[in-house]
């Protein structure tokens, strides 16, 4: 490794190429390679100079830029430090040599809280019903309108004692009920149905039971979830009923016919026993005289001969 040699600086008025060629001809062995006196460079004294104007940035004074060093309650115009506005009013006119501050107070709509060197107030907020937003305290020349949420929505964005953006509160799923009913300040809590419940969503305080298939035909045809109701079913049993009945009333009918038909044939024939073949006289009947022991036979007419 080759020893390191300090940097040389060039003498005023002489370039580096000139330097190097003045070393060259006053002596009478050329140096090794590498040990050599390097060429003098003129940037040390740049970055002297760079260096010495920052630091004369950094530690100037705000005077010797033109600004002044002003109190809290004033507010710096040109050279001069003038005295600020009182809350709810604005500089109208600023101070000079001879003069102070002229201000005036804000008008209607506008405000400013503190004192200030504003040439304009502040526009008040306003608070939109179209996003969920309602007016808790209007503005005034000190103060700026504070807004709040309205029923049915929560804060999202607060600026100071104003919420800037609400939000509707939370849905609950199908198959939730509301644990905690949402606030301004808090959004709806939802919580899972417990088992054999169910809701059918949105604002429901309580899951309700699941319905019970009762009576004696009744059956359940669908069962329930978190979401839905169990399903009843009764109109198989019905149908089964009316086959029953159908069975049974078949048989009673078609005997109840029957039993009509063999009495109509028997009348039949006791009329036929009784008024004998036809052309022949039937038999005698008994006329009873005056007497009630008496009976006196007449004979039955027969065809005139």
């Amino acid at each position: 490794m080759s020893p390191s040699v300090p940097p040389s600086v060039c003498p005023a008025g002489r370039s580096p190429e000139a330097a190097v060629m003045e070393r060259g001809s006053g002596a009478d062995m050329e140096p090794l390679p590498g040990w050599g006196p390097p060429p003098c460079s003129s940037a040390p004294a740049a970055d002297a100079l760079r260096l010495a104007l920052s630091l004369l940035l950094l530690t100037a004074r705000p005077c010797a830029l033109g600004m002044p060093s002003c109190k809290e309650e004033e507010f710096p115009t040109g050279t001069l430090c003038c005295p600020k506005c009182r809350p709810g009013s604005r500089v109208q006119e600023a101070c000079g040599e001879l003069r102070t501050t002229v201000c005036a107070p804000c008008t209607r709509g506008t405000y400013t809280p503190h004192l200030n060197g504003l040439p304009e107030c502040l526009p008040c907020r306003l608070c939109d019903p179209g996003l969920g937003q309602e007016t808790r305290r209007n503005c005034s020349t000190r103060t700026d309108t504070v807004c709040g949420c309205g029923r049915g929505h929560v804060c999202v964005g607060q600026d100071g004692d104003s919420c800037v953006q609400c939000r509707p509160h939370s849905v609950c799923r199908p198959g939730q009920r509301v644990r905690e009913t949402g606030t301004e300040w808090q959004d709806t809590l939802c919580e899972d149905c417990q088992p054999g419940t169910f809701s059918a969503g949105g604002t429901q305080a309580a899951c309700t039971p699941w319905t019970r298939c009762s009576g004696p035909f009744a059956r359940e045809a669908t069962p329930g979830t978190s979401r839905s109701d169990v399903t009843c079913d009764s109109r198989s049993a019905i149908i089964v009923i009316i086959l029953v009945i159908a069975v049974i009333s078949v048989p009673l009918v078609l005997r109840a016919i029957r039993k009509r038909t063999s009495r109509g044939d028997r009348g039949a024939d006791r009329k036929e026993q009784a008024s004998g073949p036809a052309g022949l006289p039937g038999p005698a009947r008994h006329h009873h005289g005056a007497r009630g022991g008496d009976s006196i036979p007449v004979p039955s007419e027969g065809p005139a001969t």
